[in-house]
Order: C-alpha cells, then sequence, then structure tokens
C-alpha cells in the first residue's frame, strides 16, 4: 500500500509511471494524472508517449514503467526526527510505523481497524518515528467497488473501521499526484508488509508521492 515527499526528487515527467514491489509482490505506481507523455534525458516525447534516447516508452495504460530501486537505496533515517514516546497510551498518534491491526487484535478495549498503516517520506524509516505531517489522503476500493477515502493524520497514520471487501487496491494522493498498488491486496494491516526494510516483498515503508 498502498505515491514522494519534497526530500527526495519526484521524477514528475510526462506520463512516467514509477513501478515497484510492495506487499505480497504487488507492483505499484507513481503517477501525475495530469500528464500524457513521456520524455528521456536525451530528447522529450509528443502525444504518443514515446521517449528519447535515454527516456523509457509509454506503455498501453498511458505510462511508462521504470526500475525505482533507487527510492529505497536509501539508509534508514527518521525524516521527522521525532518519535512516539508515549508507549501503549491510546492515541491515534501512537506507534506510526508498527502493525496496527496485529497490535489491536490482542487488546480487548483496542478499535477493531479493517485497515491501517503509516505513510512517510522515505522509504525507510523505524518504527516510531513520526511520518509525513498530513496533507495526504490514502484512497481505498474494495472489491465491491466502495471506496474510502482516508485522510493520514499528522505523523502519517491513516485507519478505517469501516468493513472493505478483498481484494482491495489502494493509492496514496497528494497535491494531484498519486502512488498506487496495482495488484489487489487481502490484509489491510499494511504496516506488516511495510516495514521498516520491507517484509513479504514490500520495498520498505508506505511513501507519500
Amino acid at each position: 500500500m498502498v505515491s514522494r515527499s519534497s526530500s527526495l526528487p519526484y521524477v514528475a515527467v510526462a506520463s512516467t509511471t514509477i513501478a515497484f514491489l510492495a506487499c505480497g509482490g504487488a507492483s505499484t505506481t507513481n503517477t501525475d494524472p495530469s500528464s500524457s507523455g513521456s520524455s528521456g534525458s536525451s530528447g522529450s516525447s509528443g502525444s504518443s508517449g514515446s521517449s528519447g534516447s535515454s527516456g523509457s516508452s509509454g506503455d498501453a495504460d498511458g505510462g511508462g514503467t521504470i526500475d525505482s530501486g533507487i527510492e529505497f537505496a536509501s539508509a534508514t533515517v527518521c525524516t521527522s526526527k521525532t518519535m512516539w514516546t508515549r508507549a501503549d497510551r491510546g492515541s491515534s498518534s501512537m506507534h506510526p510505523g508498527r502493525a496496527c491491526i496485529d497490535c489491536h487484535s490482542g487488546e480487548a478495549r483496542a478499535p477493531s481497524f479493517t485497515i491501517a498503516g503509516t505513510v512517510y517520506p522515505t522509504g525507510h524509516e523505524p518504527d516510531d518515528c513520526n511520518g509525513v505531517a498530513g496533507g495526504v489522503t490514502v484512497v481505498v476500493t474494495d472489491a465491491a467497488g466502495k471506496t474510502q477515502s482516508l485522510p493520514v493524520n499528522s505523523v502519517g497514520n491513516f485507519y478505517s473501521t469501516t468493513a472493505i471487501t478483498t481484494p482491495f487496491h489502494a493509492k496514496v494522493v497528494r497535491n494531484g499526484v498519486e502512488r498506487a498498488m496495482v495488484a489487489g491486496q487481502t490484509t489491510g494491516d499494511c504496516n506488516s508488509c511495510h516495514t521498516e526494510k520491507g517484509t513479504n516483498a514490500a520495498p520498505g515503508r508506505i511513501m507519500a508521492p
């Protein structure tokens, strides 16, 4: 789960789609919906989506696929330089980066989330480090076609208790740019895969566009 921040350069060329592995090996894309072609480093494209000699070509979905491994090549860092320090005291800001649903399943008084996670500005951030400070929305569309738009709070956390029919699709949206998971997902415990280093084929944290 399920798009970049000012701390990392975002490739915003026309119709460029950045794909990478997510939880369970599902590929995700990073797209500027307002774009319509792609450009290369030694040439530019027109509306056909073709690229210059060292760019990438447009595909049937209207975007070129680029290896984005460099996005997750950085070392672990707590970008916000602020951490959750209140142990297990209940709060919507608690334990950013940790597997919310797994933790709440063992607590009778904790909310029963159907989906929950944390959005970060970079790919490798430690547990309990505060994520992006709002301004981001996670949009979830389930197998029944129902859509939920979940605002990311001041520490990057998002969550919902509304029923979700799996498999669902999710995307992270900020300022008209989105990063979307292409394949359907069957678990809503996003941070269980999007850990600091990434598990189950996820490359790392959920990153904002």
